[in-house]
């Protein structure tokens, strides 16, 4: 960024100030408009176990100059030093001012390390605060002077005990998620949509788009159509077995006969009594079907695991009954369709639009879309006797879209218009409705939208902090539903013991959610663009 272009330090806020802190402005070429949201901050929400490249991807995303990047349980890289380090220096190349809402004590020291602001939530950041703590009395906020390391220590603790002091006096904590009675408000807009845009415009409606991907696993199945000879019937034989002893022998059901040669065993059907110093003629069949049971005289050699030195057993005459037939078998022309069905799942549109399944609240640009096929190993192999034979395929879409975060910020804008509730984020869905042009080239796409969004009727959430201050938990519950028709709340008190909400608006922290982020509708829109493959029916998988 050149000096030119360099963003004004936000001027210095009075070190008790009850006004809510104002993100920096954004720089702006001359001759043009400043966007409607350059004295807003954007809120990118993180896990703990986000990677920083993951982060800075987001950051990039957002709509706005000034990017609050939330992490209400920390992050294991950004407290890192060089995680953190290296998130910084990515807003700085970017062109963005960052500030971290956090209510971890480790990433809190380590952003501050850096000069970057905290705050516990992103509503409180004070953007002039750098490396310093702001202690919050009710809606003021103080910025802890720089001082000696040890003083700076000592002003810490006392800071903490205060806040600690405050908590105990002031009440509890309460975190509200209500599902309000909604209303659906769409409108057509014409968008410019390309990867170089950095972030929304929402006077001419020029956004960013990214690429993004969705990876199933589709398993193919082909019918098997060689053959194979293999045995269909088991061959028969009769036994002669000697006993030389002075007592009886019994030998049990499944009782085993070994062959000389390639002949396979065979085995009794029955329990056989074998007489002390005699000799019993039975049947045995062999363990394989096919002719290779039936055997001459003689190749029986033995019993198989005999207990008795006095027991002998031999054939006499021929095996016979043993008999061959054709199976269903994989051939190797089956492996090659099912290859070729695997390369073509490339061009099938319904594999394509998994990503418009996986992603309802993106616009996916379906015309950009590129599909990477990696093919697995068919199973079971050529010559196994089998029906079918199938292959797992990994199939990866890629696409340039719109992500929800920037339609959030569309939407929010051009649906508000006559609007008296409060937009619910997330809520928001996009359709083509007309023609696309796309320059391949520069990556740059000019399409018509019809967008819908959720807006709570006639509702803020600064109404719902107004209805539930100060009351019991049931009775909170009871106020909304009787007041707003919200049957729908998830309500937190922290403590669990604490017999009422907070009086204090900066205790409740508030958001409206819905339970249907896209409507019916809708999808019935998205399902009719998507276009029947011709051939082949994949199943996927996730």
């Amino acid at each position: 960024m050149s000096d030119s272009e360099a963003t004004p330090a936000p001027a210095p806020e009075p070190e008790s100030s009850g006004a809510p802190e104002t993100p920096p402005q954004s720089p702006q070429p001359a001759g043009q408009p400043r966007p409607r949201d350059a004295d807003y901050a954007s809120v990118v929400q993180i896990d703990r176990n986000e990677d920083v490249a993951t982060i800075c991807g987001r950051i990039e995303a957002a709509p706005t100059y000034a990017v609050v990047v939330h992490a209400p349980g920390g992050n294991r890289e950004l407290s890192r030093e060089i995680g953190i380090r290296r998130l910084k220096r990515h807003a700085e190349e970017s062109g963005r001012t960052i500030a971290i809402a956090t209510s971890s004590w480790a990433l809190a020291s380590r952003a501050r390390t850096v000069r970057i602001p905290v705050a516990r939530k992103p509503e409180h950041v004070r953007w002039d605060s750098g490396g310093r703590m702001v202690l919050r009395l009710g809606r003021a906020s103080i910025l802890i002077p720089p001082l000696g390391r040890y003083i700076q220590g000592l002003a810490v603790v006392l800071a903490v005990l205060a806040v600690v002091a405050l908590a105990f006096t002031m009440g509890p904590s309460a975190s509200i998620v209500a599902y309000p009675p909604t209303e659906t408000v769409e409108r057509t807009v014409l968008i410019v949509a390309s990867p170089d845009f950095p972030s929304v415009n929402l006077e001419s409606l020029q956004v960013p788009a990214q690429n993004v991907t969705n990876t199933r696993t589709v398993t193919l199945a082909v019918p098997a159509t060689g053959t194979q000879t293999v045995g269909s019937e088991f061959a028969v034989v009769t036994v002669t077995i000697y006993n030389d002893g002075d007592e009886d022998i019994t030998l049990p059901e499944g009782t085993r006969f070994s062959t000389s040669g390639p002949a396979p065993e065979f085995e009794l059907q029955d329990e056989e009594e074998i007489p002390a110093g005699g000799q019993r003629a039975v049947a045995a069949y062999a363990v394989e079907p096919g002719t290779v049971g039936n055997i001459g005289p003689g190749t029986i050699s033995g019993i198989v695991d005999s207990e008795s030195d006095d027991l002998r057993a031999e054939n006499l005459g021929n095996a016979g009954g043993g008999k061959d037939g054709p199976a269903t078998a994989v051939s190797t022309a089956d492996v090659i369709t099912i290859r070729d069905l695997a390369e073509n799942l490339a061009v099938v549109e319904s594999i394509k639009r998994t990503l418009v399944e996986d992603r309802p609240h993106d616009a996916v640009f379906l015309d950009t879309a590129g599909v990477d096929v990696e093919l697995g190993e068919p199973s079971p192999p050529p010559g196994t006797i089998a029906d079918v034979v199938v292959m797992d395929v990994r199939v990866t879409v890629t696409a340039l879209a719109v992500v929800s975060s920037v339609l959030d910020a569309v939407a929010a804008s051009v649906l508000a218009e006559g609007q008296t509730g409060e937009f619910i984020p997330g809520s928001v869905s996009a359709v083509e409705t007309g023609a696309r042009q796309f320059d391949a080239e520069t990556r740059m796409i000019e399409t018509e939208l019809l967008i819908r969004g959720e807006f709570a009727r006639n509702l803020s959430r600064s109404d719902i902090e107004a209805a539930v201050s100060g009351k019991s938990k049931s009775g909170a519950v009871a106020t909304l539903s009787e007041r707003y028709g919200i049957d729908d709340v998830e309500l937190d008190l922290t403590p669990g013991w604490a017999p009422r909400l907070p009086r204090f608006g900066f205790r409740l922290d508030v958001e409206l959610r819905t339970r249907d982020g896209v409507p019916d509708d809708a999808d019935e829109e998205l399902a009719d663009t998507a276009a029947t493959p011709a051939n082949a029916s994949p199943t996927p998988g996730n």
